[in-house]
């Protein structure tokens, strides 16, 4: 596995979680066993340690602890990951180092830790300010834990903080997500992630949904929520500069960008995923082969796949167009030696035509629409 390159973001997956929400689909386990998390620390620093090893003369441009729910470590052992990316690879100076967290699993203590081990973003998961919502969609924490924990999280130091903010939720109305943006822009975080509720099928809640004890709203009302949220946003001066993401001047998150940009990144523990030189990797969902395999030096590699050349270009199309700054023509041409248009010429003018896509001299983008309807757009590109 040849992976000479220089810069990359690093993502690690903490998989633990204090209970599983209903709607969630991302790898992550509820456990009792107090040696697992001392298990799995481990195995993240052997692959950690392979890794510096195959991937030599890099730079981590980011790194982002992600889950589950990171915050249900110690602070001490969230500590001990960073000393162990910071002993194993070269860090560039005043990188981002973000560590999401949830309200109910957030302590004075912790978020000190974590300050002086390094980290300057912390993601909360707030998902709404109503604690009847909070309750139907099944998280563990209240209104006053989300308060609670920006508290404690500004009064360690951070100056850059995230709140995702989950709409389009069971009985959701237009004025209760008026009411949960106000009540987020008063606490003036750096950053909104703003995210619509997915069902995933095999979730608790999809079978909720299919036996219609539980009525999600219609995808207008959805779209017309989105609608509302961008404009009130905008109007508190977050930039919107990705489909789901609002940030004030200078605070995009550069870690996700990479994502955006299609850039290189490692993906460090159970299930976590790695796009490196065009090719893509996912690790063992399975806790237990992957920490073994790790205690045999061996990666856990489940699967990799080497992407066709339409593939590349394909995705490339579709990442870009998440950004709100677009797809740049010559970008394209750059990295393909071809002009987009020869390629998708038909999509291109379909979605115009739908006024899904708008088109400048140096830029194809979404538009308002394009926007509330970003995945029927982007199936346009695959085959």
């Amino acid at each position: 596995m040849n992976m000479s390159i220089r810069s990359i973001g690093l993502y690690i997956h903490i998989p633990f979680c204090f209970s599983k929400c209903p709607y969630c689909d991302f790898f992550s386990i509820v456990t009792t066993d107090e040696q697992l998390p001392r298990r799995y620390l481990t195995a993240i620093r052997r692959e950690l340690e392979i890794y510096s090893q195959k991937i030599k003369e890099s730079e981590l441009l980011s790194i982002y602890i992600g889950g589950g729910t990171p915050t249900l470590l110690e602070g001490k052992q969230l500590e001990e990951i960073l000393i162990n990316c910071f002993r194993y690879f070269h860090i560039r100076e005043g990188m981002e180092i973000t560590v999401e967290g949830n309200p109910g699993t957030i302590d004075k203590e912790k978020v000190k830790i974590l300050c002086q081990a390094g980290v300057n973003r912390i993601s909360l998961g707030a998902q709404s300010f109503n604690d009847k919502v909070l309750k139907k969609i099944g998280r563990i924490h209240s209104k006053q834990d989300i308060l609670n924990s920006y508290q404690w999280i500004r009064e360690a130091g951070f100056n850059n903080v995230n709140l995702d903010i989950m709409f389009a939720l069971p009985g959701q109305s237009k004025k209760d997500l008026e009411k949960t943006l106000w009540e987020a822009v008063q606490l003036k975080p750096e950053h909104i992630s703003l995210y619509a509720l997915s069902i995933e099928p095999g979730t608790p809640l999809a079978y909720l949904i299919e036996k219609g004890i539980i009525k999600l709203p219609s995808d207008d009302f959805s779209n017309e929520l989105f609608s509302t949220a961008i404009d009130i946003l905008s109007a508190y001066g977050y930039e919107h500069y990705e489909i789901s993401n609002f940030a004030l001047p200078g605070k995009r998150c550069i870690h996700n960008e990479l994502y955006w940009k299609n850039q290189s990144y490692l993906g460090i523990g159970a299930g976590a995923s790695s796009y490196i030189d065009g090719k893509r990797y996912q690790n063992y969902r399975d806790l237990s082969k992957y920490i073994l395999l790790l205690d045999y030096g061996i990666l856990p590699i489940a699967y990799q796949e080497i992407l066709s050349l339409r593939e590349r270009m394909a995705e490339k199309v579709i990442l870009q167009l998440r950004m709100m700054d677009g797809l740049a023509k010559e970008d394209f041409q750059e990295q393909f030696k071809v002009p987009i248009e020869k390629i998708f010429y038909e999509p291109l003018q379909k979605l115009k035509e739908q006024g899904l896509l708008a088109e400048k001299e140096t830029h194809y983008f979404l538009t308002r629409r394009g926007i509330s309807l970003a995945n029927n757009v982007f199936m346009e590109f695959l085959d």
